[in-house]
């Protein structure tokens, strides 16, 4: 093989990787190449997911110490849950269907409105539209930024023994916008 063909097959394995590169997204859900503050995250989905409401933590952390009624659901897979969660969380599967929906609000009042997380809030939203276009009216809301903005801001998590800080990072990617990465686990603390 002469110096030519070589670079010519160099050339063409480089190509092709670029434009895997290229082609390929960040996640199977998310556009995001590069680490994104999660502020604009929170404002992207905010404004894609305008007919579910958004909810920040202040917000969702004030509700709970005036006593409100809520529903919550933690819509990460059960091995995300398993690591933590915020307190009073029912996990549910990201890709509930109507029926599982239904039956989890079975027995709840109509206008109790529920909130909805995930590790940043795309699953979660994406669940809280389908959920709000068949609630007949209940509130939905997106808890902004999601399980990582309340672990960012050092609030009180749980795990099937009790109090944690560890979170779940749900990916190298996405584990970067924690504030605190030495809290975060892919498995509960022993």
């Amino acid at each position: 093989m002469n110096l030519w063909m070589i670079r010519i097959i160099g050339f063409l394995i480089g190509a092709g990787l670029a434009v895997i590169c290229l082609a390929a997204p960040a996640t199977a859900d998310w556009p995001f190449v590069q680490p994104t503050p999660l502020s604009e995250i929170e404002q992207r989905l905010a404004r894609d997911f305008d007919d579910i409401g958004h909810i920040s933590p202040d917000e969702f952390e004030a509700m709970r110490a005036r006593g409100e009624r809520f529903i919550l659901f933690d819509v990460r897979k059960p091995s995300e849950f398993a690591v933590s969660r915020i307190p009073g969380a029912v996990q549910v599967d990201p890709d509930a269907g109507p029926d599982v929906i239904r039956d989890l609000l079975m027995g709840a009042e109509p206008d109790t409105p529920v909130i909805v997380y995930c590790s940043v809030g795309v699953r979660s939203s994406k669940l809280g539209r389908r959920l709000a276009s068949r609630s007949e009216g209940r509130p939905v809301a997106n808890l902004r930024g999601g399980v990582f903005a309340w672990h960012n801001g050092a609030r009180p998590l749980e795990d099937a023994s009790g109090a944690t800080e560890l979170v779940h990072p749900f990916n190298a990617h996405w584990g970067k916008l924690l504030t605190r990465p030495d809290l975060a686990a892919t498995s509960p603390s022993p």
